[in-house]
């Protein structure tokens, strides 16, 4: 087994009751569904950290995007509202 440590933390009923529920459903405890959802969130936010830590270098190195680019991305995606 892993090593493990505890964590306590206060949520909002509703919120716990959701999470019961999911375990229930997903036949795992609550501690497995809210490990699930740290890994999830753990994964997110250090992938973007590192997408915008990458960006930062770029800038510092005065990398940016020609205009001829960014012309192109707003063609693809639509101009920002």
């Amino acid at each position: 087994m892993a090593n493990t440590s505890r964590v306590s933390f206060v949520t909002e009923t509703k919120k716990r009751a959701r999470l019961d529920q999911i375990a229930t459903v997903f036949g795992t405890n609550l501690s497995a569904v809210i490990n699930d959802a740290l890994d999830q969130y753990i994964d997110l936010h250090e992938w973007q950290l590192k997408h915008i830590q990458a960006g930062v270098e770029e800038a510092k190195q005065d990398d940016f995007a020609a205009d001829e680019e960014v012309d192109a991305f707003f063609s693809e995606y639509g101009q920002p509202s």
